[in-house]
């Protein structure tokens, strides 16, 4: 599983950078009539940083290259992640659909190309900022005299879908409701209904790991009994669950190393694991005799 350094855009690239979960989320959250102009079978993932002139680069979130349908040309879908309402935010994005269509160019086509963008948003409560590149100006009416504005931008806000909506949302339903209520709901009111998810729309084990990762380090809730408990919940994920649980160790265990600190990661490790899966790992990251591990175990 790889390590995400920003959770809730590490979840969401693990999962929306997968085209063929990548599919269902565009073809669940795009209208007929725009999907009717693509041909989804050509859906790939496309280069998402640019250079500016002072040559300071930028990254897109995800961007994809799909083919027009019964067309020789390409289109592009750009997927920005948000977490928080931004006043310029249609500005930003028209600077990397700009900085798309001109690597286009650069890449010897003669006509501009066509750039779809969509904001995902998964802030709580509704998304209250501007849509249209015509509400980041000052003069509103003198730009829109003077100025051709594209139509605003499509909003996926997570906190506007109802629950039993996302919860059909086949592989993306996870990734969407864990991240629409990993602050809103006690963990233990959310692990079910992602485990359930797991059954229903079966994932890949990275996808399955990182998320659990994410409910624990984001919801803050991987102790020993929370670990039990979501074994207790789901037996079958026991082995996705210890993963999760021990690739935080192994992060304290990093800290520790980098502090001077081998106790800290000896201390997480007995409040997160119990008993035998405790020394376990315990006995693989350290050098310490089976009897020392023993005696720095607390009793059952």
């Amino acid at each position: 599983m790889s390590h995400l350094s920003m959770p809730h855009d590490g979840l969401f690239k693990l999962f929306l950078m997968d085209v063929d979960i990548a599919k269902e989320f565009l073809q669940i959250h795009l209208s007929h009539s725009v999907q009717q102009q693509f041909d989804f079978d050509t859906l790939t993932l496309a280069p998402g940083a640019f250079v500016e002139n002072d040559l300071s680069q930028h990254y897109c979130d995800i961007v994809y290259s799909i083919r027009v349908m019964n067309e020789h040309s390409s289109a592009y879908i750009l997927l920005e992640h948000e977490s928080a309402v931004g006043k310029l935010t249609p500005f930003k994005l028209w600077r990397y659909q700009s900085a798309l269509m001109k690597q286009h160019l650069n890449q010897g086509n003669t006509l501009l190309p066509v750039v779809l963008p969509i904001i995902f948003y998964r802030g709580a409560g509704s998304y209250r900022g501007p849509l249209s590149l015509l509400e980041c100006f000052r003069d509103k009416t003198l730009a829109q005299k003077i100025l051709a504005l594209t139509k605003p931008i499509q909003l996926i806000a997570l906190s506007a879908i109802p629950d039993n909506i996302l919860m059909a949302h086949k592989r993306c339903a996870a990734l969407e409701l864990a991240q629409k209520h990993i602050y809103s709901w006690d963990l233990k009111q959310l692990v079910p209904k992602i485990f359930e998810l797991f059954d229903r729309y079966p994932l890949a084990i990275e996808k399955r790991q990182g998320l659990l990762y994410y409910l624990a380090k984001e919801g803050h809730g991987m102790d020993k009994q929370f670990v039990q408990f979501m074994i207790n919940t789901a037996p079958h994920y026991r082995e996705d669950i210890m993963s999760a649980a021990q690739y935080l160790i192994e992060e304290g265990r990093q800290k520790g190393r980098q502090e001077g600190r081998q106790d800290a990661m000896l201390e997480t490790a007995k409040n997160m694991l119990t008993g035998g899966a405790a020394f376990d790992f315990i006995k693989q990251v350290t050098k310490l005799s089976d009897d020392t591990i023993t005696a720095l175990m607390p009793e059952n």
